[in-house]
């Protein structure tokens, strides 16, 4: 029956604009005209997808170009997957009373044919988990979602104009949504790829959880040129944090290579103590992301403080700037407190903090080897005060002094030190019998004498050179000796005293 010509004119302008495409099929208007929703789309319920909307020529029978203008109409083309996993045909085997303004009513389901999309919402009334809403967390995305990867037929717009969970917007969650990530990879390979985790995350590489995503062009389209966002977890926040993360480290270091590329962490750990942990963060080949940059702070005059750190030198170790919530600034790393270089040997020789983590040994070297003005290890009257300190052996000085030249030159210059072939007991306390008794300290601690005495000088009396003086002391097993390292032997004697 041909529709009435009312009918058709309140028809007209509303189907031109929907075959334009300017505008969704207006139902609504065609209310008058049809009875059922099988009309038009009975391949629905049947799974066939050639009778799933209306042929052309069923159009034309009131678009004919008489009694109505003809419209430009043909069936929408499916071009690959889109995001959404749906069966009509399964519904409805599953719910026989499930009617099409079930889902497809815009308001009120009475009022017919006023139909449209149906709202994600409306899943939720049969598909939720532990969750009443679309977007909520607890839902299982992958029962009504194929990965983003595999939807195929998104345009970059589309990708881009996703809803955010309102979970993405909490405070802590980019802190946090590790262990989210963890529970459920099908959730988050909804709606990100490979390239979305590889814009933050350093180790983008190695972590099993973002290869697993898959790699995606509209994703890495859309986030070319997006600058990474690191903001500072709640441990770091932690005064002392600097002084303690090396435990953190040592049980998780998957965690430290998500912001942190290795060469940051080389900034402050230039020496071996830490090698083996930061082998297991990524290099600059391996690193997907810049990650945080990480500058050490250098000893600076007080009123360059604020210029450097941007805040007054801290009384203990701390991350300046201080934490914000999205950091992608330069940190300026203080491992010690002030004064730290001049109280530091009780802490280094305690063994409470690891000193070859951060520091080589040339790095000592540069203070310890030495006098210096600027560096000074000592007191300032420690050169009128050292002999008992060097004697009762309480300080290691060949740790920084060449003994044998330091020492020697300046206790010559003071005429403390024996000069040329004189024998002298003016170093030795002016003790007239020392040179009869002074075998039994050189046993002890040969190192002491040779700040005055060179090796040459000992051979006057204790070789075959000089007055053939035994040195060797009760017990001395020669034999023992010289299996050792018989070349040492010829240092004194002519030739092998046991004759081999």
């Amino acid at each position: 029956m041909r529709p009435f010509p009312w009918a058709l004119a309140s028809l007209a302008i509303p189907a031109a604009l929907w075959a334009q495409g300017s505008a969704p099929f207006p139902h609504e208007r065609h209310a008058p005209l049809f009875s059922a929703c099988s009309e038009c789309h009975a391949g629905i319920k049947a799974g066939d997808a050639a009778l799933a909307f209306p042929r052309v020529a069923f159009c034309a029978t009131c678009h004919d170009g008489s009694v109505q203008p003809r419209v430009q109409w043909a069936p929408p083309v499916r071009r690959g997957l889109g995001l959404l996993v749906f069966s009509h045909q399964e519904h409805v085997a599953k719910a026989d009373d499930m009617a099409c303004e079930s889902c497809h009513a815009v308001a009120d389901p009475k009022e017919w044919m006023n139909v449209g999309r149906a709202a994600p919402g409306l899943c939720a009334a049969c598909h939720a988990q532990d969750a009443n809403a679309h977007l909520a967390d607890g839902n299982d995305c992958k029962t009504c979602h194929r990965p983003l990867t595999s939807a195929v037929a998104l345009t970059d717009a589309r990708v881009a104009a996703f809803p955010k969970p309102p979970s993405h917007a909490r405070v802590d969650f980019t802190t946090a949504h590790r262990a989210a990530a963890r529970a459920s990879t099908a959730n988050c390979a909804t709606c990100h790829a490979r390239e979305s985790c590889q814009r933050c995350h350093v180790n983008g590489a190695r972590e099993p959880l973002i290869r697993a995503l898959g790699a995606d062009a509209r994703v890495a389209r859309l986030v070319s040129g997006k600058s990474p966002v690191y903001p500072t977890p709640p441990d770091h926040r932690v005064a002392q944090f600097p002084l303690v993360h090396g435990a953190a480290a040592r049980a998780d270091a998957a965690r430290c290579a998500i912001c942190h590329a290795r060469a940051s962490c080389e900034t402050c750990h230039t020496g071996e103590g830490a090698r083996d942990i930061l082998r297991r963060i990524p290099d600059a080949r391996e690193a997907t992301a810049p990650g945080v940059q990480l500058r050490r702070a250098t000893p600076v005059r007080p009123a360059d403080v604020a210029v450097v750190v941007n805040a007054a030198a801290p009384s203990g170790p701390s991350l300046q700037p201080p934490p914000r919530r999205s950091d992608t600034t330069l940190h300026v790393v203080r491992m010690h407190p002030v004064g730290f270089a001049r109280a530091h040997g009780a802490v280094a020789a305690s063994g409470a903090l690891q000193c070859a983590s951060c520091h080589a040994q040339r790095y000592c070297a540069d203070c310890h080897a030495g006098e210096r003005v600027t560096r000074r290890y000592h007191a300032a009257n420690f050169v009128s005060t050292h002999a008992p300190q060097a004697y009762r052996r309480e300080t290691d000085c060949s740790s920084c002094h060449s003994t044998e030249a330091f020492c020697r030159d300046c206790h010559r210059q003071t005429g403390l030190a024996a000069k040329s072939n004189v024998r002298s007991t003016v170093f030795h306390n002016a003790q007239p019998l020392w040179l009869i008794q002074h075998g039994r300290a050189a046993r002890q601690d040969l190192t002491s004498c040779t700040t005055c005495h060179q090796q040459t000088y000992c051979m006057q009396c204790h070789s075959d050179l000089g007055s053939r003086i035994n040195p060797h002391g009760p017990g001395f097993d020669a034999a023992r000796m010289s299996a050792k390292n018989p070349q040492l032997c010829l240092t004194c004697h002519f030739k092998n005293p046991l004759g081999r």
